[in-house]
C-alpha cells in the first residue's frame, strides 16, 4: 500500500487520514451522478447493438424478398444439351411444352490470310474498305452490301500486320488476331459475326502499297475463306425457321434458346409449373418471418413479469413502428387497387398463429399453384391496369393502391393523372402516349385514342413493393435506423464529455476537501502544541510548589 505522506508527517494533528476522508467525500458526492451518466452511456450502446441486430434482420428480409422476385411460374427445361435454354422473362413463360429440330448451326465467317514472315514488318500505306452483307451461292458469287455498315480504314505507310488486327478489331462485327502458324510463317485471321449475312468483302484501293493488295478479295473470298458465313437452321414444331446467331431469343416467349449442337432428333422444351420451388422459396420467406418476428419481440420485451428480461430496445418507438407496420403490410390483399381484396397470404397457405408467428400449409399452396401456376404473381409483381386507356410500365416509387383518374382535352392532348400534369405527344397511328415522370405513379405510360377524355388507371402493390417500402423506411441513408444511431452517437459523445467534466470536477472537489483539512490540521496541531506547552507548564508548577 503507498505510503500517505501527508498524513504520516501530520503526526501532532487529529491524526485523521485527510486524504481518504478528501477521498470518500468527493466520492460521495460525485458517485451519484456519474453512476446516472453511465447509465444513460450503457442504455444507448445497449440500444445501438439492439438497432445493429435489427438492421441485420432487416437486410436478411431484403434478400429474402429479391429471391422470392426472382421466382419463376414456370420452370423451363429441355431434352438435350444440344438446346440449352434460359428465362429471360418469367412473366411471359407459356405453359407447354415445344418441339426444337436444329439441323444447321450459326457460323461465323473465316478468312485466312497467311505467309506473313514478321508480324511487326511494315505493309505500307493504303485504304482498305470492310462492307458487311451477304455472299450468294452463283459461280462466281455476287456480294449483297449493306452498305450503311461499310466503314474505310486508312493504313500509314509504317503499319505492320499487327496494327491492321487492331484496325479491323476496332469495327463493329468484326474480330482479327495474328496467329503464329508454327512453321516460322504468321496468319491474319479475321472473323465476322454468325449469319450469313453478317459475311465480310475487304476492298482494297487499287492506289495502296502492292503488300496490302493481299488482302482484297472483292470478287470472290473461296482463296482467303477458311469457313462460310450461315444462319441456323432449326424447326418449331415443324416450322422451319432461320437465325443469325445460335442464341435465340424471339422464338418462344420469355425464353432463350441456346443451340449448342445438331440435334439427332427433335428435342422438347417443356415450360411446367415451378411448383417445387415455389413451395421451397416460401417455406424460407416464412421461416425468416418468423426469425424477424421472434427478434424484434425479444428486443422489445419489457420483462414486467419478471420470468424474461427487458429487451435492448424494450419501449422503442421505432422497433415497435416497423414490426407493427411490416405485419400490418403482410395482412392486406395484393394485387388490388382497392386494398381490400386481392391475394392474400392465407389464399396461399401462409397463416398467422396466435402467437405471431407464421406457418406455410404446403399442401394449399401446391393446390393453388396447381390450379393456377400464376397464384403467387400478386405478391411479386404490382398490378397496373387501365380502362380506357393501354397502361405499361411500374411505379418507380412507393405508391397507395388506389384507381387513379386519367383527365383529358381531347382538343389540347393536355391531360393529367389524378393531380398530377402528363405530357404526351400524338403517335404515328393517331393515338397518344403519356409518360407519367411525376406524382405517386411516376415510371408508368398511358396510350390512349385520340378523342379519350376520361380513362382509370388502378394500381395494386405486390407484397414485395409493400414490404420494401417498409424496409426502405428503416434502413435507408435517411431512414429511421440512421437518424435513430445518428441520435444515440451523439447522445453517447456528450455524456461521455460529461464524465470527463465530472472527472475534472472531482479533482477539485478533493483539492478544496484538502485544503480545508489541511488548514483545519494546522489549527488543530497550534491547539495541540499550545495545550502540550500548558501541561507542561502546569507540571512545572505543581513541581515547584511546596
Amino acid at each position: 500500500m503507498p505510503t500517505d505522506f501527508l498524513t504520516a508527517l501530520n503526526s501532532g494533528g487529529s491524526g485523521i487520514n485527510i486524504r481518504e476522508l478528501a477521498e470518500t467525500l468527493t466520492e460521495a458526492e460525485i458517485a451519484p451522478r456519474r453512476t446516472l451518466v453511465t447509465d444513460r452511456i450503457d442504455r444507448a450502446e445497449l440500444q445501438l447493438t439492439g438497432y445493429a441486430q435489427l438492421r441485420g434482420q432487416a437486410e436478411q428480409v431484403s434478400e429474402a424478398l429479391r429471391l422470392i422476385s426472382s421466382l419463376a411460374p414456370f420452370a423451363v427445361s429441355s431434352g438435350s444439351d444440344d438446346v440449352g435454354v434460359t428465362v429471360l422473362d418469367a412473366a411471359a413463360v407459356a405453359e407447354g411444352a415445344t418441339s426444337i429440330e436444329v439441323t444447321q448451326l450459326a457460323t461465323a465467317q473465316v478468312l485466312n490470310f497467311g505467309g506473313f514472315s514478321d508480324p511487326t514488318a511494315p505493309l505500307g500505306a493504303g485504304a482498305l474498305t470492310v462492307d458487311f452483307g451477304a455472299w450468294s451461292a452463283d459461280v462466281p458469287p455476287v456480294f449483297i452490301a449493306d452498305v450503311p455498315r461499310g466503314q474505310t480504314l486508312d493504313l500509314t505507310a509504317e503499319a505492320t500486320l499487327d496494327d491492321l488486327a487492331s484496325a479491323l478489331s476496332s469495327l463493329s462485327g468484326v474480330s482479327a488476331q495474328v496467329i503464329d502458324v508454327g512453321d516460322g510463317t504468321f496468319t491474319l485471321g479475321v472473323i465476322s459475326e454468325t449469319g450469313a449475312e453478317n459475311a465480310l468483302r475487304i476492298s482494297v484501293d487499287p492506289a495502296a502499297d502492292p503488300a496490302l493488295q493481299a488482302f482484297n478479295f472483292s470478287a470472290d473470298p473461296g482463296p482467303v475463306q477458311a469457313q462460310a458465313a450461315g444462319n441456323a437452321e432449326l424447326s418449331l414444331n415443324g416450322i422451319a425457321v432461320t437465325r443469325a446467331s445460335n442464341q435465340v431469343d424471339d422464338l418462344l416467349p420469355g425464353v432463350s434458346l441456346d443451340l449448342n449442337a445438331v440435334t439427332e432428333a427433335p428435342v422438347s422444351v417443356t415450360a411446367e409449373a415451378n411448383i417445387e420451388g415455389a413451395v421451397e422459396v416460401m417455406q424460407g420467406f416464412v421461416e425468416i418471418l418468423n426469425a424477424t418476428e421472434r427478434l424484434v419481440t425479444s428486443l422489445t420485451a419489457r420483462g414486467f413479469t419478471g420470468e424474461e428480461e427487458a429487451g435492448a430496445l424494450a419501449g422503442d418507438q421505432v422497433a415497435d413502428r416497423f414490426i407493427r407496420q411490416f405485419n400490418a403490410a403482410l395482412a392486406q390483399g395484393f394485387g388490388s387497387s382497392e386494398g381490400s381484396s386481392g391475394t392474400f397470404l392465407a389464399d396461399l397457405g401462409i397463416r398467422t398463429e396466435r402467437d405471431g408467428t407464421f406457418t406455410l400449409d404446403d399442401r394449399q399452396l401446391t393446390a393453388a399453384l396447381t390450379r393456377d401456376p400464376a397464384a403467387l404473381a400478386p405478391l411479386l409483381t404490382d398490378t397496373v391496369t387501365g380502362e380506357g386507356a393501354t397502361v405499361s410500365g411500374t411505379p418507380l416509387d412507393a405508391a397507395a393502391a388506389g384507381r387513379y383518374a386519367f383527365v383529358r382535352d381531347p382538343d389540347t392532348g393536355s391531360a393529367r393523372l389524378g393531380t398530377t400534369e402528363v405530357f404526351g405527344s400524338e403517335q404515328d397511328d393517331g393515338t397518344w402516349l403519356y409518360t407519367v415522370s411525376s406524382g405517386p405513379l411516376r415510371g408508368i405510360s398511358i396510350s390512349v385514342e385520340a378523342d379519350t377524355r376520361l380513362a382509370q388507371v388502378d394500381y395494386g402493390p405486390s407484397m414485395i413493393s409493400a414490404l420494401e417500402t417498409e424496409l426502405s423506411s428503416l434502413l435507408e441513408g435517411n431512414g429511421a435506423l440512421s437518424l435513430r444511431n445518428d441520435a444515440l452517437n451523439a447522445s453517447i459523445s456528450e455524456e461521455e464529455e460529461a464524465l470527463d467534466a465530472l472527472t475534472r470536477r472531482a479533482e477539485e472537489v478533493e483539492a478544496r476537501y484538502l485544503t480545508r483539512f489541511t488548514q483545519m490540521e494546522q489549527i488543530i496541531t497550534q491547539l495541540n502544541a499550545t495545550g502540550e506547552y500548558l501541561e507542561d507548564l502546569m507540571a512545572a508548577y505543581n513541581r515547584d510548589r511546596p
